[in-house]
């Protein structure tokens, strides 16, 4: 009789409090599994800005090394951190329900809003997406770059003497932080693709990891996934690019919206569509190429002169 027990499978995340109950909620999923925290450079390097030390890839290039090296067989993350190509060994499935997707305000009195903040108010967002739409709706703020985990930030509204900063919501729900804060509304605050989702990637020859995910898949979160990618894959988005895109499913139907923004909220082009959505990928293309049709990526390429 064989009394071995079988080996745990490694699920792999960064050191966060968020990536951590992230991690526990796949963990919930997967039996017989364990934890192993890996430290990224984009953890490292909290202080600087994003595009300054290699764009979004850092949160995930040291878990991608992971995978590949057989360190762990799972790896968790928020999806709107994971570049639109990956590398061709890894294969990306989505098992847990999409959280809220709205950006907050969480401003230093709680009684303003992002119309209610006193003249030349100073603003903490390191996303150039949040920037472009703060420009748009209130012209006279001062934004400054804001990096690292949710708790540090918070404290930073007091420590830097700021009038607010902008953060997801589904952070402060999942991590159950008590805060004043305002929901920037989506028609005109538009997200991330893929933010509120959480994703899970594997080595696609590790047959028996994939079938594993596969029997939790999440079929609408996944969809969705697939559509807001889809439109940054086309528009050649990166951490640099102020694109948001946002999906919802009603019935059999998915409904995409994206917004391409110029950085200094002057300009935009807006589109959507909605199709059925085993068709998600398809549609989230042709949304992308229609709004290069209306002038997205000169907005883009002009950004980046």
């Amino acid at each position: 009789m064989n009394n071995k027990k079988a080996k745990h499978i490694k699920i792999g995340t960064r050191g966060s409090p968020l990536a951590l109950w992230q991690a526990q909620q796949v963990l919930n999923k997967i039996e017989n599994s364990k934890i192993i925290k890996i430290k990224t450079t984009a953890d490292i390097m909290a202080n600087k800005p994003l595009s300054e030390i290699g764009g979004k890839g850092l949160f995930t290039r040291e878990l991608d090394k992971a995978l590949l090296n057989n360190k762990i067989d799972i790896a968790v993350h928020s999806l709107k951190d994971i570049p639109t190509n990956l590398p061709k060994k890894i294969g990306l499935t989505c098992i847990l329900a999409r959280g809220k997707d709205q950006d907050i305000l969480i401003p230093a009195k709680k009684e303003w809003d992002i119309l209610s903040l006193p003249k030349n108010s100073v603003i903490g967002t390191s996303s150039p997406r949040r920037t472009a739409q703060l420009k748009i709706i209130r012209p006279d703020i001062t934004i400054i770059p804001i990096r690292g985990n949710i708790h540090s930030r918070l404290k930073q509204v007091n420590d830097k003497n700021i009038h607010g900063i902008i953060l997801a919501l589904t952070g402060i729900k999942r991590l159950n932080i008590k805060t004043n804060y305002s929901i920037l509304k989506n028609t005109s605050f538009l997200p991330s693709a893929g933010q509120g989702i959480i994703a899970t990637t594997y080595m696609k020859k590790n047959t028996k990891i994939k079938n594993l995910l596969k029997k939790h898949e999440n079929f609408q979160t996944l969809q969705q996934a697939i559509a807001e990618r889809s439109v940054l894959e086309v528009l050649n988005g990166d951490c640099d690019s102020a694109i948001a895109v946002n999906s919802k499913i009603l019935g059999k139907n998915i409904y995409i919206t994206s917004n391409v923004y110029s950085l200094n909220g002057k300009n935009m082009v807006q589109s959507l569509l909605k199709g059925s959505i085993i068709d998600a990928k398809i549609l989230g293309k042709k949304l992308g190429e229609k709004l290069i049709k209306n002038g997205a990526l000169e907005i883009l390429k002009n950004d980046k002169q």
